[in-house]
Order: structure tokens, then C-alpha cells, then sequence
């Protein structure tokens, strides 16, 4: 195991827990082509048999892990069944999961009339590990990047559930397999009785080109917002819809704790003609529940998994076209769509969206990549570019940590750079955090680790994306910090943020400033 001398520091830190993640695009393709979309729950009545009670709710029942595969070394297990078609060529996959887990095991009792929930067992699994079996493969480990946790929110409803998602790239893995048999295990829940009863599940987005296909712009969003009283409002765009011919549109969510027995939960579209909400629905979905424990593609549910239940209790997985009148509300040559998720007694946490429509030939043609006069092109936005590897400079010998391209000049006082670019003012406006023992400056942090060995993998996993990452710890907040870059250049800084943002897993890279005051 690789060793690193570590920096202390005293001052401490107050942390504020966020009750939500809000929706941020993440990847956005234009391509000619679709998507596909597989998944399936992981908590259930029974481990291996499918459960098609439609009128039963996770609450009702001490959720226990699902479990298929027959392996003694996975604790969870479900597998969905992808069919493409073997000329397709996959340009992204994106493996999602997501469940409420505010611990192993949780019991209720009843006590003067009243229940009682408890928390039996504390978390025993990292959130972020998962494990990935591919047709007629072994078992391959996948590391995801943290959308949210909501082990330390402040609102009870969020920190009893405890709701978390996570996701990762694995789109090298799944160039080779358009068809056959998908299996994920080791996703982490609450088994046992929480309030509102524990769900989880995955889900694997696949956006890949087919000649045959329409020329489509296509974005997904992570997040994890928990629909209560509050609507959630998303705002797909960058994108200009065919001038000619019907549109075609489709949106993909994921989501917990929609309840099949519960109405008034809904999605819809904004008309800006008539300023109102349009709701959506289709022969499984009513427009009054349109979250109902179901995992469904178009207008027919999605059956080829193991187990293969009808009521995921708690774990919905949705993939549905906008109809042709609703679609009218997408007017030809627009740029936005926006659309709203909202309930009236179901609460639910919503945890991934997508959306995609045709788009037209000359906008896909100043879209694309390379000749204009090339015949087909995939552009996906999202590129791993090529990042330049930092250099190394030895701050300070007495912790000999190396920072790139930091220098420590006593005598000349820092002045902050003036700069246009309204992102990096706001940055700069921030107070600058104390760390003694590392070289002032603003520092590309790309995660943050409670423990060292995982710190440690992460870094493994950097240095083969050719960056060459180091680390230090505050004792204040108890954290191992992964970096990549340093420099008290704040607007170059900035440049190499977005840089690094680009490629694939570190798109919730940020950056700190420290030591400036």
C-alpha cells in the first residue's frame, strides 16, 4: 500500500447537511441513435421469488435483500435482460443505484398506540461499491461517484430514510455486450421496517448510435430531491428540435418510495401558450399516480428480469414517450422543454431523469465532430480530454507534501486576480479556509474520503486517467482530500476545473480555496 505523509490542521469547520441534491445535467449527447434503459429493485418480500401484489406497500413488510446470482459473497443481487441490436455501436453507459439506508437493519414495535422505528444495525457497506456481471462474465468491481447521502440531513422525514444515489461510467466495460443478461449486486439498503418502508434498485442508460435511427439530442441529470410539498422543476434544453416531421421525445426517470396504493403524484410538461402544467401518462401510468412501484419502457412493463416482480415495492424505473399532443407543446425549432414532478400525499425521492427528441439535420451537422461533410457523427459533450500531467514542486519540507505549481513567496502579499467569468468571481468572494501546513492557493479537489484506503483507491483510480493525484487531511472535519491540481493562479485554476469536470466520473469536482486571507 502506498504511503502518504499526511497535513494537519486545527481550525475547525462548521458543516451544513443539505436535505436534497438539485438536478444537474451531467452527460449530453447528439447522435443518431436512441437509448436504452434496464433495471430492477433490490429489496423485496422474499429474496429470490417476484412479488405482484399490486395492492401491498413496502411498509407493510420487513424488507429483505434480493438475492439470485447464488454467490455466498454477495449480499444482493437482481439482473435485467439488454437487447440490442448487434450493429449498434454504445457511445455511453451509465450505471445508477440508489436506496434508503440509514442502516442494516431497522425494526419497529408498538407502544401506547403508537409505532416506533428503530435502528438495529448501523450501515455495514460502502455506499459506493457495487458489483457489475456482464454476459457470461465474472463479477467486476465498480466504484461510483457520491450524487448524495442523506445519512446526515436535517429534515427527519430525509434523515430517517436516509436516502442515497450514486453513479458510474461504465461504458468501456459495455462496448463488447449489446445483448444478454445484467446483472448487479451488493447494492447497499435498510432491510427490515423504516418509516414509509425501505426501496432500492439500478439502473443502466445506454445511449448508442443506429443508422436507422433519427438524429436525436439526448441529456441526463443526476440529483436526488425528495418530492414533498414542494414541486421539482427540471429544465431540459440545449437542443433544437426537427423542422419537419413529428417530433419524437421521450424522458427516463428513477425514483423511490412511489407507493402503487397512493395517488396524486405526477409528472407534466409546461405549455407556454397556455402557461399550465400538462400531465403525463400512458396504459400503466395514470396521470394521478404516475410513480407506482413499477418498472416500465414505453406504455408496457418491463418483464425480462430476475425476479421479475411486478410491484418493486418502492423502486420505480420509467422510460415514456411524450405523446403526439403533448408533443406539439415542443414546438418545432424550440430550444427548452420544462417539466415538473409533484405529489399531493405520495412522497418519493427522485434520484435520475433523462430526456431525449429529434433534432434537426443542420443543427446536428454544427454539432458535430470533424468534416462537415461527414455523413453520420456522434457528439457526445461530455469528452475525456487530454489533461496535461501537473508538476511537482516540493512546498514545505517539513511536510513534504507536493503540490504542483505552488509557490510560497512570503514577501509578496496575495491580491486576487480580476476576472469576468461571473462562476469564478463567485468563487473568489468565498472566505478562504485555514489549513495550516500546505502552501496557500486554490486546490482542484476531486473527492473527499472519511477513510484513508478509500482515499487511496480513488487515487489508483485517477492515476488511470493519466492524472497524477496527492492528498491531505483535516482533522477539523475528519476528511482525506484527493487533489489533482494546485496554484494561487485562480483564473488558470479555473481553466483546468472545467478541464477535469469534462472527463467521465469527476464531473463533481470543485475547488477550495485556502490559506488566502
Amino acid at each position: 500500500m502506498r504511503k502518504w505523509l499526511l497535513i494537519l490542521c486545527t481550525l475547525p469547520v462548521i458543516a451544513i447537511a443539505q436535505d436534497s441534491q438539485a438536478f444537474t445535467r451531467d452527460k449530453e449527447f447528439y447522435v443518431r441513435g436512441n437509448t436504452a434503459v434496464i433495471g430492477n429493485n433490490i429489496l423485496s418480500k422474499n429474496a429470490e421469488k417476484p412479488f405482484n401484489d399490486l395492492e401491498k406497500v413496502n411498509d407493510e413488510f420487513k424488507m429483505k435483500y434480493v438475492d439470485i446470482d447464488n454467490d455466498a459473497s454477495t449480499w444482493s443481487s437482481s439482473s435485467a435482460y439488454l437487447n440490442l441490436k448487434k450493429d449498434v455501436n454504445i457511445v455511453y453507459a451509465g450505471l445508477h443505484w440508489s436506496g434508503t439506508y440509514n442502516g442494516e437493519r431497522s425494526g419497529k414495535r408498538m407502544k401506547d398506540g403508537k409505532v416506533y422505528h428503530k435502528m438495529l444495525d448501523e450501515r455495514a457497506h460502502d455506499i459506493q461499491e457495487v458489483l457489475l456481471k456482464l454476459p457470461n462474465g465474472a463479477y467486476q468491481h465498480v466504484r461510483g461517484s457520491l450524487v448524495y447521502d442523506g445519512e446526515n440531513a436535517t429534515n427527519v422525514s430525509v434523515k430517517s430514510r436516509a436516502p442515497y444515489a450514486c453513479v458510474a461510467d461504465v461504458t468501456e466495460q459495455m462496448q463488447a455486450f449489446v445483448d444478454g443478461e445484467i446483472t448487479v449486486a451488493n447494492v447497499s439498503a435498510t432491510q427490515g421496517e423504516i418509516i414509509g418502508g425501505s426501496s432500492a434498485g439500478w439502473l443502466l442508460y445506454v445511449v448508442y448510435e443506429d443508422d436507422s435511427e433519427p438524429l436525436q439530442y439526448i441529456t441526463t441529470f443526476n440529483g436526488l430531491e425528495f418530492v414533498n410539498k414542494k414541486a421539482v422543476e427540471i429544465d431540459f434544453g440545449n437542443f433544437q428540435s426537427s423542422e419537419n416531421g413529428e417530433l419524437e421525445t421521450a424522458v427516463t426517470i428513477g425514483a423511490l418510495e412511489g407507493d402503487g396504493n397512493l395517488g396524486r403524484d405526477e409528472i407534466s410538461i409546461f405549455d407556454p401558450q397556455t402557461k399550465i402544467f400538462v400531465t403525463l401518462d400512458n396504459e400503466v401510468r395514470a396521470s394521478s399516480n404516475f410513480f407506482n412501484s413499477t418498472i416500465t419502457i414505453n406504455d408496457k412493463r418491463f418483464t425480462k428480469r430476475v425476479p421479475s416482480s411486478l410491484n418493486t415495492l418502492g423502486f420505480d424505473l420509467a422510460k415514456i414517450k411524450i405523446p403526439t399532443a403533448q408533443n406539439k407543446i415542443i414546438a418545432n425549432s424550440t430550444g427548452g422543454v420544462k417539466m415538473r414532478f409533484k405529489t399531493r400525499s405520495d412522497r418519493f425521492f427522485l434520484f435520475f431523469t433523462a430526456f431525449q427528441t429529434t433534432i434537426s439535420e443542420r443543427y446536428y451537422n454544427e454539432k458535430r465532430v470533424g468534416s462537415p461533410t461527414a455523413e453520420t457523427a456522434t457528439v457526445a459533450i461530455v469528452k475525456e480530454p487530454n489533461v496535461p500531467k501537473p508538476k511537482k514542486v516540493i512546498v514545505n519540507q517539513k511536510v513534504a507534501i507536493a503540490v504542483p505549481d505552488v509557490t510560497v513567496n512570503e514577501e509578496k502579499k496575495y491580491e486576487p486576480p480580476a476576472v469576468v467569468n461571473k462562476d469564478l468571481a463567485a468563487l473568489l468572494e468565498k472566505p478562504s479556509i485555514t489549513i495550516e501546513g500546505i502552501a496557500p492557493g486554490y486546490y482542484i479537489i476531486t473527492n473527499a474520503f472519511s477513510n484513508a484506503a478509500n482515499a487511496e483507491r480513488w487515487m489508483e483510480t485517477l492515476q488511470q486517467k493519466d492524472l497524477q493525484p496527492q492528498m491531505f487531511y483535516r482533522p477539523d472535519n475528519e476528511l482525506f482530500y484527493v487533489f489533482t491540481e494546485a496554484g494561487k493562479d485562480a483564473a488558470s485554476m479555473y481553466d483546468k476545473l472545467k478541464v477535469i469536470k469534462q472527463i467521465p466520473g469527476l464531473e463533481k469536482t470543485w475547488m477550495l480555496k485556502t490559506n488566502l486571507n
